[in-house]
């Protein structure tokens, strides 16, 4: 789900690495996988300082719900991050894509569940000039790639389940 197909040198290799693939492959991480991954320390240190930058915007997030826990609800999410790639926070594109961050189906993201994708980014693009295209590349090649095949899914769902009336 995070990999595009338009992507050359995608690496499957690393924990970041299967657990895109096995994402893709219509897996669906676990919060023990995603604990695995939050340790991950294999991208530079300069990719790791542009994922504490971001880091610092999320705090600030993370804040306005009045309790910094490392999540934030998908408004706040919205506002803080998804805005630029979706014009619309109640439109089903958005929220689809919100509940493939909320893996743990908890109506918020994490930080742990977004990291991931800015970890990817961070692999698959170690040469970005900083914490926007970092963001960019995470959103543009990974999450919304993931949010498209989800919309695939439901898509696949609600079509079966027409054919299935009509009979």
């Amino acid at each position: 789900a995070v990999v595009s197909t338009q992507s050359t040198g995608v690496e499957y290799t690393s924990d970041v690495g299967l657990a895109m693939l096995f994402n893709q492959a219509g897996g669906d991480l676990s919060e023990a996988m995603l604990d695995i991954l939050d340790k991950d320390d294999q991208n530079s240190a300069y990719i790791n300082t542009l994922i504490q930058e971001i880091y610092e915007i999320w705090k600030f997030w993370d804040m306005r719900d009045g309790e910094e826990d490392d999540q934030i609800t998908f408004d706040n999410f919205y506002r803080g991050f998804m805005a630029p790639y979706f014009g619309c926070y109640r439109c089903e594109d958005s929220q689809v894509a919100l509940r493939c961050m909320d893996v743990d189906s908890d109506g918020m993201v994490d930080w742990k569940e977004f990291k991931v994708f800015l970890i990817w980014a961070g692999r698959q693009y170690p040469n970005v000039k900083n914490k926007q295209e970092l963001l960019d590349k995470a959103f543009r090649h990974g999450i919304i790639p993931d949010m498209k095949m989800e919309l695939d899914k439901i898509q696949a769902a609600r079509s079966e389940e027409m054919r299935s009336s009509e009979d």
